[in-house]
């Protein structure tokens, strides 16, 4: 009896850190949707502009107000890069064999279905409850183009299956960070970068994607970020926001200057920025959002497990 008991499959733990770590970039995703969507689009929307809460923003002036929309905007691809960290950093050392295509496979869809009913009938209720509320009607076809970043995501889950983790399986600690290095200077130079989107629409998001997915892996096996004090990433945040905001200003100004210098009697339309997935700006910030929670340790959590599984993404229980 005690050797049936000591056989027994112990249920794999999770790790808090990284389970909140999810949340969180989830919650980034949500908020950026928000304001993407119904901020953004009146502000930058001409027709929106007869409005009295948006006109106030839409003159020749610099609002810095408007710099908090600055840095929501990078919130969304943010947490895009960190779900591509994590699971480069349970899944790139595994053998391919480890990585259960038809698990993912399968997860992805039935969430994907989920989130296509709900986005189909609660929209319809609260239109057949209140007419009068102007409100977006999804059909059941929104299935298939609701999410870009599921296929994005699947993609390069299915290149480590396929290739990737048997090549990265041959590096050793030097070739391996040449490899991702070299990745990180082919999508991030433009003309690299836009050679590859070039030969293949979507190619050069892909591209960053593999890199991210290695660079998880890579931090996983040789933590090639020890030494580097936890305070210091709280700095670099800090820093590259302070840029984010000053772009933002300076993209004003000079849309201030050019609109003066025409003359134009249109209404002045604000400059609110978008970023790239393969934008240095968000690869930076995930990395160091990524360490930082990396290094926090938390005993196993129910509630934030419970909450972190019902993010989008999976890692180590694929």
């Amino acid at each position: 009896m005690q050797n049936n008991i000591t056989n027994l499959p112990t249920k794999k733990s999770r790790d808090s850190n990284i389970e909140l770590l999810r949340i969180i970039a989830m919650f980034m995703i949500v908020v950026y949707h928000i304001v993407c969507h119904c901020v953004v689009v009146q502000l930058t929307d001409p027709a929106s502009l007869g409005r009295a809460a948006i006109d106030t923003f839409n003159h020749p002036v610099f609002w810095k107000r408007l710099l908090i929309l600055n840095t929501i905007m990078s919130f969304g691809i943010i947490g895009n890069a960190i779900f591509l960290l994590i699971s480069g950093y349970f899944l790139a050392n595994r053998d391919a064999s480890e990585i259960k295509l038809g698990k993912i496979s399968g997860k992805l869809l039935l969430q994907m279905g989920f989130a296509t009913i709900v986005l189909t009938c609660v929209p319809t209720i609260i239109h057949l409850m209140k007419p009068d509320i102007s409100i977006s009607l999804q059909p059941v076809t929104a299935f298939n183009s609701m999410s870009w970043f599921v296929g994005y995501y699947f993609v390069v889950i299915l290149c480590g299956a396929l290739f990737l983790n048997k090549f990265l399986a041959k590096l050793d600690r030097r070739k391996y960070g040449i490899f991702v290095l070299t990745l990180f200077a082919f999508v991030s130079f433009s003309w690299s970068g836009g050679l590859a989107e070039s030969l293949a629409g979507g190619l050069r998001t892909l591209l960053t994607g593999i890199f991210l997915y290695s660079l998880g892996g890579f931090i996983h096996q040789f933590d090639p970020f020890k030494k580097i004090r936890i305070y210091v990433f709280f700095i670099v945040i800090l820093i590259v926001n302070a840029l984010i905001w000053l772009s933002g200003y300076n993209n004003t100004v000079n849309n201030i200057q050019s609109y003066i210098q025409s003359h134009s009697e249109d209404p002045f339309i604000q400059s609110v920025p978008f970023f790239d997935n393969f934008s240095i700006v968000i690869i930076i910030l995930a990395i160091c959002m990524f360490e930082i929670f990396r290094r926090v340790r938390l005993p196993e959590n129910k509630i934030i497990t419970f909450l972190g599984k019902t993010t989008f993404m999976v890692y180590h229980d694929t």
